[in-house]
């Protein structure tokens, strides 16, 4: 019995009593055109089924296509890319690259992810008008994936006329025939609009053509399930395809406008979040701007600050410096006043000393003039003769001895000056205050615009694929299906449903 059940995402788990079972919701029919999904729920379940069938290998993708649905897949579970976050080794341990991918290539594990990352960091959505958030991603993921060759591809086992194996394809835009060796070329096609009617009996299954005039299209199957199994697939996309060219039911009409209501609701709310987000980026823009010239302001004073100190410090030094000067300049004041006080002394005795020498030379001469007066007056009178003799020999010992006190007197030097004018030079120091700096720059305004695509998709691919063609294996594994690249899914549908219907069913039976 029943109790409960609960759903995770993608998977839904039905409990009882004693036991759980696990079921996968799957989509049968898959859509021709992935835009012609309406509801967001069934676009979420849907992409999650391609993104399995992907990674299993079931849809086969080649490297660059894995890489771009990996990079859509990290937009879609975790949003716009932030550096910080989303880094190598942080994504956790959700698979990203298929198996056998990342087996063709000599990449490790850290390596891909890289890859993935720098793809996933365009992806970002700030500053576009397209707002990219899970739904658009898996849209653009389910975008890429119906450009694939096997999406939405139901491959069965069947033989024609001959016996010969060959795989039918069904899908939404009709029948494909191809060889065993590889699902990704067929060799034939039989659109959905050149197909009347359906049907089988026991292992033979017969299509008739809407040209009646051809023959029937038959083939053969090993058992009758298969045939069975290739009948609903048959008839449900036969169905959905007369359905796309008729007018929407009441339904389908109800169900878009829901959808269209419920997305221009989220558009709303969507920008509403844009407008609150955009809002707070410029509440902590302004406040990473304050707390910029905050730490500007505070530089700037520190700056000041020291230069002031270390004004005052200078200022110290000079007073200092101008007290020693001071006290310097009135002790050579002192001395200089000592000095001109000694020469001035010098000077007068050295003026005495000049007037005696002027007195003793006059009395000197006229000594000299008492002798010569004397030895006249001795030739005047013979009887005088030896009286004024010896009266001379005496005057001549007095004047003797007057010449020696007179040498001993000049040969005394006269006194030089004492002292020597000592000079002061007083060097004064100019104090230059420097002009503050100008404490606030303008900060710029602007932000980075966002990334904006830098070539179109398959451009894109191409980077990709060229980045990854180096680090290719030699070898590839014989269980990997073959790439072919020479033409895209859309051209190979038009060179397979080439020719007339009825020359396509000849070549089937001729395989």
């Amino acid at each position: 019995a029943v109790v409960s059940t609960q759903s995770t995402g993608d998977q839904v788990y039905i409990s009882d009593d004693n036991k759980r079972v696990h079921l996968n919701l799957l989509v049968k029919f898959y859509p021709q055109d992935v835009n012609d999904l309406i509801q967001d729920i069934t676009k979420h379940l849907f992409y999650l089924q391609v993104k399995d069938q992907i990674l299993s290998r079931i849809i086969f993708a080649p490297a660059e296509n894995c890489v771009m649905l990996a990079s859509y897949t990290l937009q879609a579970k975790y949003g716009d890319y932030d550096p910080q976050k989303h880094k190598v080794g942080q994504l956790g341990n959700e698979q990203l690259i298929p198996e056998q991918v990342m087996n063709q290539y000599k990449l490790t594990k850290e390596g891909w992810e890289q890859n993935v990352i720098n793809w996933y960091a365009q992806h970002s959505c700030r500053g576009s008008i397209v707002d990219r958030d899970r739904e658009w991603a898996e849209m653009q993921y389910l975008m890429i994936a119906q450009d694939l060759k096997m999406f939405g591809v139901n491959y069965f086992l069947i033989q024609n006329k001959r016996g010969t194996d060959l795989w039918l394809g069904v899908d939404a835009r009709g029948l494909h025939i191809t060889e065993m060796e590889s699902q990704q070329k067929p060799m034939i096609a039989f659109p959905w609009s050149e197909v009347k009617n359906i049907s089988f009996q026991d292992k033979k299954f017969t299509i008739k053509p809407a040209n009646e005039k051809n023959e029937d299209f038959k083939f053969f199957t090993k058992n009758i399930r298969t045939n069975r199994m290739i009948l609903q697939m048959c008839v449900g996309n036969h169905e959905l395809f007369t359905r796309r060219h008729k007018d929407d039911t009441l339904v389908v009409q109800a169900l878009k406008q829901q959808a269209k209501e419920e997305k221009k609701r989220k558009q709303v709310e969507r920008e509403k979040l844009e407008k609150e987000r955009r809002a707070k980026e410029e509440v902590m823009r302004q406040r990473e701007e304050l707390m910029l010239r905050l730490r500007k302001f505070e530089a700037a004073a520190r700056k000041a600050n020291d230069r002031l100190q270390r004004s005052e410090e200078a200022a110290e030094v000079l007073e200092e410096k101008v007290k020693l000067a001071e006290e310097e300049a009135i002790f050579l004041a002192k001395q200089a006043t000592e000095a001109q006080q000694e020469i001035l002394r010098v000077r007068q005795e050295n003026v005495k000393n000049n007037e005696e020498n002027i007195m003793l030379k006059e009395k000197l001469r006229e000594m000299e003039d008492d002798a010569q007066q004397a030895a006249s007056k001795a030739e005047v009178g013979a009887t005088e003769a030896y009286r004024l003799k010896q009266e001379l020999e005496n005057a001549k010992e007095r004047q003797k001895d007057a010449r020696g006190k007179l040498m001993y007197i000049t040969q005394q030097s006269v006194l030089n000056d004492k002292a020597d004018v000592i000079s002061y030079l007083n060097k004064e120091e100019n104090l230059s205050t420097a002009k503050k700096e100008e404490l606030v720059n303008q900060i710029e305004n602007s932000r980075l615009e966002e990334l904006k695509a830098n070539e179109e998709f398959k451009s894109q691919l191409n980077n990709v694929k060229s980045t990854l063609e180096a680090l290719k294996v030699d070898s590839i594994p014989a269980e990997e299906p073959i790439e072919y690249v020479d033409e895209d899914k859309y051209q190979t549908l038009r060179r397979i449903t080439a020719g007339e219907t009825r020359s396509r069913i000849a070549f089937f039976h001729s395989l």
